[in-house]
């Protein structure tokens, strides 16, 4: 009889543990709360984690109903769920990570961790569109050492780059938080100050950086821990008062002045979309559509060279003319950062008068390009 009893413990406990790692749906930490795994298809967002820690995202805010999912150490394109209930919508917001130490220490009152979170980084989610743009987490996250950022301003957020403005993400001071505190390892880092926003007059995500004044490179700061140098205060009060300010994109603003109804922007075969998943214009229209840059290491190109660009109803699209009266084809162009490039599209497909043509390229002053950020 004891034996019988024994084998039916074992087994008892057998299950429960199953049960466990079944219902937590984590291959890597079997009784954490938190889902690690990643979703190759239906995912909101995509992170690279170059740091050693396991982390745990929220959308915004350190509540339990913003919890978006894990992201173990070194993880490469790791896609957290897309949980319907968060991404109702386009919009962009401070993605704010923990580490699994951190959130199994404070779960119970998260708001502890509000000033002093393992770091933040600037994410945008579009619903009806594309999501592949991953985002990036430095190595050197995660040490003893303290970097305190200053944003004074309730308006403008701060992503901070390493090495350059198309660097790995440090953090991320969002508006309305005074100091942002990050933790780093020993070592040397020169940072650099982005700030980006979803514009939702143009419909795009929009990526600004400051220029040291009288040249062409980033601003930045440069930063050192270790030999008894344990903290240091980066203050961005009067950035923006003291610097002029270029991007890394370009922008195409086609304006619609067919007779035929909507048309579409395409290059080759693909098809451009504003953020929120839209794809025609309406006659009488304007529509902004943002080109970005080619990343090489830690810097945005100057340029890009495009090619086959295409305007029209669905199956009726024309190439871009050499202008209003030359109808000799543009199979490439080369677009230039910080300009914008107006596309007239007139005529109609049902008679075949729809021509394309670019009517307007302006040079967006810096004055501009910085706007009320």
């Amino acid at each position: 009889m004891f034996q019988i009893l024994s084998l039916a413990a074992i087994i008892l406990l057998y299950s429960c543990d199953l049960f466990i790692s079944v219902s937590s749906g984590n291959n890597n930490n079997p009784k954490s709360d938190v889902d690690f795994n990643s979703y190759n298809t239906n995912y909101s967002i995509l992170v690279r984690n170059n740091s050693g820690e396991r982390l745990v995202a929220f959308k915004g805010d350190l509540q339990d109903d913003k919890l978006m999912g894990g992201i173990p150490a070194h993880a490469q394109n790791h896609g957290l769920f897309n949980n319907l209930t968060l991404f109702d919508k386009t919009e962009d917001f401070p993605m704010i990570l923990l580490t699994e130490e951190q959130y199994n220490t404070h779960k119970d009152n998260l708001n502890f961790l509000r000033n002093t979170p393992f770091t933040r980084v600037y994410v945008f989610f579009n619903k009806n569109g594309d999501n592949s743009v991953v985002y990036e987490i430095a190595e050197g996250l995660g040490g003893n050492n303290e970097l305190k950022i200053i944003n004074a301003s309730n308006s403008i957020n701060v992503e901070l780059r390493l090495g350059g403005v198309a660097g790995e993400t440090l953090g991320y001071a969002p508006a309305g938080i005074l100091e942002t505190t990050l933790k780093l390892q020993d070592g040397n880092y020169d940072i650099f100050p982005v700030f980006k926003r979803y514009n939702t007059f143009r419909d795009l995500p929009e990526t600004v950086f400051p220029k040291g004044t009288g040249s062409n490179y980033a601003w930045f700061e440069s930063h050192s821990f270790g030999e008894n140098t344990t903290s240091a205060t980066m203050n961005l009060k009067n950035l923006l008062q003291t610097t002029t300010f270029t991007s890394g994109t370009a922008w195409v603003v086609i304006n619609n002045q067919t007779t035929s109804g909507g048309i579409r922007f395409i290059s080759g075969s693909h098809v451009y979309t504003t953020a929120s998943g839209l794809t025609n214009i309406m006659n009488g229209n304007i529509r902004t559509f943002q080109i970005d840059m080619p990343k090489v290491g830690t810097k945005y190109e100057d340029s890009v060279v495009v090619s086959n660009w295409r305007f029209g109803a669905t199956g009726f699209e024309v190439s871009l003319q050499q202008d209003e009266d030359d109808s000799t084809e543009v199979t490439t162009l080369t677009i230039e950062r910080d300009k914008m490039y107006t596309v007239t599209v007139t005529g109609s497909h049902n008679d075949n008068s729809l021509k394309a043509w670019i009517s307007n390229i302006t040079i967006i002053p810096s004055e501009d390009i910085a706007g009320e950020w």
